[in-house]
């Protein structure tokens, strides 16, 4: 669980835990679009 503060509400208010869940969702994007060897699903053997 890399985005930890998205569990639980901490922020005072909504837009503060928007940005946080947009940042969240960016670094988890960027990190699967650079990923060395894509997966292949068992689906498409």
């Amino acid at each position: 669980m890399n985005a930890r503060r998205n569990a639980r509400d901490y922020e005072r208010l909504p837009q503060h835990s928007e940005a946080h869940l947009n940042w969240a969702l960016i670094a988890m994007m960027t990190r699967r679009l650079t990923r060395k060897s894509p997966r292949t699903s068992q689906w498409t053997r």
